[in-house]
């Protein structure tokens, strides 16, 4: 779909009005005398803007120009192949969507049935999406740029060089809670890499290029033309910090390329990634302490299903994204839980809890649903609950035999009032 330039601005009223779903109305003052010069510099600024809107917009048509007819298919199968689900921040701005749609006369989903209240990390991406021009926004979206740096780090990343360095701030922590995470499970995993991805490669136009080439099948010129527009675009609006936004990089997330039909990607090491932008989500909530581990738990699960064959189900959509999750959730605490594990004391289980219940999301027909926030909180309750009333709180379940237990309780986790206490599960782990 070419975006011409009626449809950028029906899209973007759409999505500016999706980011004022939970803005609180603020009454409007009568104009004075001394609002004249704030008022002067107010249309100076919007007239900026609209001129940066107007050249990001021909930049866009520019990078349409160069790829393929069947681009955006190309985009949209890079997702599932990779796996990976849509940015965070695409996922949030549905999720108000939805809550507007679902909040009106006509909406078929009654939010607070499964607790769909806006969460901590819908303020937090309200708060670094504000000065964010939409048209900016949108056409980052559009051409797979808020992706960018994931499959970067898919497939080039490594351990071992400086561009996904972690963060100095959680390097030692990170790597020795996933050195835990590694010898804990009773699979394969020292094959795992960690590492991280940060938006500023965004700026680079041979590493963006790079990845356009891969993505879109375009030969090296036209790549490189295509990275010069998509960098002159971020560069173009100081509220993207060069990359440096949370937006790029608000996620956390394991892959295998065991199974896919390209031998290239087969070839690709198992990695898990950590963005800089889903560590500073956690710190700005107040989940600092414990949530990067619990993140890093979650992760390390997945690893614990794919060597499991885990993700084979008889569900379907959102309902078998959602039970592979809502287990690397009960996994997850689990492990961090656990006194062979990293033994985190009863006080942070709940914080720990509070990491997923924050990352949460209501996307109930999107095939990469997560479960809700209250779900998610269960799961993590059920899989603290497994190490508080065990029998042996010494011993680590074999996986496979705590996945089983898992589908045992799934049923009473995804109900819409799924208890988020550890006690409530004592007779399901006691059974």
């Amino acid at each position: 779909m070419k975006l011409n330039r009626a449809g950028a601005g029906l899209a973007a009223a759409a999505l500016t009005a999706t980011l004022a779903v939970t803005t609180p109305g603020t009454a409007t003052a009568a104009p004075t005398a001394d609002r004249t010069s704030d008022a002067t510099a107010s249309a100076s600024t919007s007239a900026a803007q609209q001129t940066v809107a107007e050249e990001n917009q021909e930049r866009y048509d520019r990078i349409v120009a160069l790829l393929p007819a069947d681009w955006e298919q190309r985009r949209d199968e890079a997702r599932g192949r990779f796996g990976i689900d849509h940015s965070p921040v695409e996922d949030i701005l549905a999720g108000k969507l939805d809550r507007a749609i679902a909040a009106s006369p006509d909406g078929v989903i009654d939010p607070t049935d499964y607790e769909c209240a806006p969460t901590a990390l819908d303020a937090y991406v309200d708060t670094i999406l504000a000065d964010i021009d939409p048209i900016t926004l949108l056409i980052l979206s559009l051409t797979g740029a808020l992706d960018m740096p994931t499959y970067e780090a898919i497939l080039h990343g490594s351990p071992k060089d400086a561009d996904f360095a972690l963060l100095p701030a959680y390097q030692q922590r990170l790597s020795s809670t996933f050195g835990y995470a590694q010898r804990f499970w009773d699979v394969r995993l020292d094959d795992v890499q960690l590492m991280a991805m940060h938006g500023e490669m965004l700026t680079d136009r041979n590493r963006v290029a790079r990845t356009v080439e891969y993505l879109y099948g375009v030969g090296p010129a036209d790549a490189t033309d295509i990275a010069d527009e998509i960098v002159a675009i971020v560069e173009s609006d100081p509220a993207l910090e060069g990359g440096a936004n949370p937006i790029f990089t608000l996620n956390a997330f394991a892959f295998t390329g065991e199974g896919d039909p390209d031998k290239a990607i087969r070839k690709l090491k198992d990695k898990m990634v950590f963005g800089d932008g889903i560590l500073d989500a956690l710190a700005t909530a107040g989940l600092g302490r414990i949530g990067p581990e619990a993140v890093l738990g979650h992760e390390m699960a997945h690893h614990v299903q794919y060597e499991d064959d885990l993700f084979d189900t008889d569900l379907e959509g959102p309902e078998a994204t959602r039970r592979t999750e809502l287990m690397a959730d009960g996994f997850g605490t689990y492990f961090v839980t656990h006194k062979k594990g990293l033994a985190a004391k009863p006080n942070l289980v709940l914080e720990t809890q509070q990491a997923f219940y924050t990352v949460g999301d209501c996307a109930f027909d999107n095939p990469g649903h997560h479960g809700t926030p209250n779900q998610r909180r269960a799961a993590s309750a059920w899989g603290a609950a497994e190490v508080a009333y065990a029998a042996n709180p010494n011993k680590v379940l074999p996986s496979l035999k705590l996945a089983r237990r898992f589908e045992k309780v799934l049923p009473e986790l995804v109900k819409p009032d799924a208890p988020g206490s550890m006690s409530a599960y004592r007779a399901l782990v006691a059974s």
